[in-house]
């Protein structure tokens, strides 16, 4: 998927420096205002520091050592973090919109990039990305209905740090009980294969098992309490915490916000909004606000043969 910033968007930050940064084996390249850059996160700010200026370069002359190179993160992921980056109060009505109007392959492939987003961003601690990318996936997941699947969770168990992975694994179990206790196919099909990926991945069959210890401590019911549901606020009335989970369940500050705002919903003047119960039935349907916010900052889809990502299907 190709995103680019609005003319508007960059125009405001005209004058400033920016800083080229190369991401891939490829070496996509992206132009990056540099203060908006360093300010991000002490990562960006650290090895921004020791690229020169375009002021001090001489004769204009760019070496290897005025450029920021990240070998190892994929490109298009780095593209939704740029959008992140420019349109932070836009970026979850971005996302939503973008569902509606791609495939459902592409839709996947989106999914995909917002999974090594949430990582990236882990990576180079930067909790509100991780909390952005967190939000979007358990949006776009709502949105199509979509169960969790072993080879996403053989990804998060068998691929990734656990530390890097902790919330992504702490939703990807709430999603599995989700799955698992559902009345459909795809419920029978994963528990015939949930012996396997337990004697593959031990800390998924111990995260499994201590998920439903304290739902049932909780009282909750896995079959109707969907992870794919964010709830608009953290203190929740008895019958809200069915069907859903808090605001804030998956977000890195979990265990510090208790009941109160999301300060991520504070930080940008608003209160999120929950997306409508999804039922195993199918029959309700989401509808979006018609909004045409976006339509300055994402750009057509790029063509999926240029996209290499794992496919977490």
């Amino acid at each position: 998927m190709r995103w680019s910033t609005s003319k508007a968007v960059v125009g405001s930050f005209e004058g400033c420096e920016v800083v080229r940064v190369l991401v891939g084996e490829e070496q996509r390249d992206f132009n990056l205002h540099r203060k908006l850059l360093c300010d991000s996160c002490a990562f960006f700010q650290t090895h921004i520091e020791t690229i020169p200026s375009p002021s001090s370069s001489q004769d204009g002359d760019e070496d290897e050592d005025s450029v920021l190179w990240l070998p190892n993160e994929a490109p298009d992921m780095f593209e939704i973090f740029v959008l992140w980056l420019y349109q932070r109060r836009k970026f979850s009505s971005f996302i939503e919109t973008a569902t509606q109007r791609i495939s459902p392959d592409e839709c996947r492939t989106m999914r995909t990039n917002l999974v090594h987003l949430h990582l990236f961003a882990a990576v180079i601690d930067l909790p509100a990305l991780q909390d952005a990318a967190m939000d979007a996936l358990q949006d776009t997941y709502l949105r199509f209905d979509w169960d969790m699947s072993p080879r996403f969770l053989a990804f998060l168990y068998g691929d990734c740090d656990a530390q890097h992975a902790v919330r992504l694994r702490k939703w990807a179990i709430a999603m599995l009980a989700w799955t698992l206790h559902g009345a459909d196919e795809k419920a029978a099909v994963m528990a015939g294969q949930l012996d396997r990926l337990f004697a593959a991945y031990p800390d998924l069959q111990a995260d499994y098992h201590m998920h439903l210890h304290k739902m049932a401590q909780s009282r909750a019911d896995v079959r109707i309490k969907n992870p794919q549901l964010r709830l608009p606020a953290n203190k929740l009335r008895s019958g809200e915490r069915l069907f859903g989970f808090r605001q804030c369940t998956f977000h890195s500050h979990r265990a510090t916000v208790g009941e109160g705002t999301c300060p991520h919903a504070l930080a940008l003047g608003h209160a999120l909004v929950a997306m409508p119960v999804r039922r195993r039935d199918n029959k309700d349907e989401i509808e979006s606000d018609g909004s045409d916010a976006d339509r300055l900052i994402i750009s057509p889809v790029r063509d999926l043969n240029e996209i290499s990502y794992l496919d977490l299907s």
